[in-house]
């Protein structure tokens, strides 16, 4: 035990008093008794620890030597007894935390109670502290760990983003907008809006089963895996365009193919634009149906049938052609928003049904100021910051039809000709 001092004259007299207070006390041995002077504290518990300290500070600068030693030694897990003479507190009282007051008046009994409760304490001190010193390596590491990770999550949602388009095609009266939220860093939603060729454009939106790294790895693999045309071989070989519901059955065999128990699993909607004509055809595997919000104001779920992916080999994918007018906008997305709006509305909807009447507001201005809107939907729910599933919308809007009358007039001869 440190008896401790800042005047030389009174470390003999200190000692003496540590004597007489601990001379009578039962318990453990008799501690070791060790002046040590009031600048050295700070040199010495480099080189080691004491199992308590008795400070009696009378100089003139104890407030400044009360703050530094204090702390120093507190920081040291070190129980200190202080005396001051203006400390004008009663034996045992707490002065701050891990020191007590000690009078000078104290008698040798209540001086011994306190420096016996202080060194009982020390045991128990240098055990939280060896335990505090552990736990601080193991949180170095973790946090270290936390640190790879977050970088590995980082990298991992740039290389994810590589595998979406980098911009939106262009397509005379047509305007294509895309919401993508993770609900994490990566992830499991994918999707495409590309040209196909001059007269096409392709849409696909993709939903793998989980959340966070694996699903963002499975939803690659599908974005991969879809195929949207194919060579024709022969003489002038050339290519033709898949239908919705060939390009999912080729993507559900690839999915079983994959073998990879539940994470072979996944929904998807495919839909083929003809930008001439703006005349669409959709497909789906188990996703949540396609909704066409018309011009007119009337809404029109799309609802053809289609197994979940990774499931069923020989599965055959429903198709559902129409065509898109003037004011129109359709719309891709994944089932996130069955739980991004939760509770009931006014008008006794329930969670899975209140998106529906979100997406109504979806009419108004532009794609892009459509989805700003709900964006900023999104951002009031309770809980926004910490959505519970991935969020994705793919939104097709109509600003102009131009010679699209007699675009299908076209198409639909050359179709009954081919069919003839």
């Amino acid at each position: 035990m440190w008896i401790v001092t800042d005047t030389p004259g009174d470390a003999a007299a200190a000692i003496t008093r540590a004597e007489a207070a601990l001379a009578d006390r039962p318990g453990p041995p008799r501690p070791t008794l060790e002046s040590v002077p009031a600048d050295a504290v700070v040199s010495r518990l480099a080189d080691g620890r004491p199992a308590a300290a008795w400070l009696t500070l009378t100089g003139p600068r104890a407030d400044e030597l009360e703050a530094e030693l204090t702390e120093a030694l507190s920081d040291q897990q070190v129980g200190v007894a202080l005396t001051r003479d203006d400390l004008g507190l009663p034996a045992g009282a707490e002065v701050d935390t891990g020191v007590v007051a000690l009078p000078p008046d104290a008698s040798p009994e209540a001086a011994g109670v306190v420096m016996a409760t202080l060194l009982s304490h020390a045991s128990a001190l240098r055990s939280l502290a060896a335990e505090a010193r552990l736990l601080q390596a193991q949180s170095t590491g973790m946090a270290g760990q936390f640190d790879k990770i977050d970088e590995e999550l980082r990298m991992a949602v740039k290389i994810q983003r590589r595998f979406m388009p980098q911009e939106l095609p262009d397509a005379d009266g047509l305007g294509f907008d895309v919401l993508w939220r993770p609900a994490g860093y990566v992830s499991g939603d994918i999707y495409d809006v590309a040209r196909l060729d001059e007269d096409h454009v392709g849409l696909f939106i993709a939903d793998a089963v989980g959340h966070g790294v694996p699903a963002a790895l499975v939803s690659i693999f599908i974005k991969n895996s879809i195929q949207t045309r194919r060579i024709t071989p022969g003489v002038g070989a050339g290519y033709r365009l898949l239908p919705p519901g060939e390009a999912l059955a080729t993507l559900n065999r690839a999915m079983i193919e994959l073998d990879a128990g539940q994470a072979s699993l996944g929904t998807a909607a495919y839909a083929l634009l003809n930008t001439k004509t703006q005349r669409l055809t959709v497909a789906r595997a188990g996703h949540p149906a396609p909704l066409l919000l018309r011009g007119d104001g009337r809404t029109q779920w799309l609802e053809p049938d289609g197994a979940m992916l990774g499931i069923f080999p020989e599965e055959v994918f429903e198709e559902q052609t129409f065509d898109l007018d003037d004011g129109d906008r359709f719309l891709l997305y994944s089932d996130g928003f069955e739980v991004a709006f939760p509770g009931c509305d006014q008008a006794g909807r329930l969670a899975n049904e209140h998106y529906a009447a979100e997406f109504e507001g979806l009419r108004r201005g532009s794609g892009e100021e459509a989805l700003d809107f709900l964006q900023g939907r999104l951002d009031l729910q309770s809980g926004s910051l910490n959505q519970r599933d991935d969020l994705t919308v793919v939104c097709t809007s109509v600003t102009a039809l131009a010679d699209v009358a007699t675009n299908r007039a076209a198409a639909d001869r050359v179709e009954a000709r081919a069919v003839a």
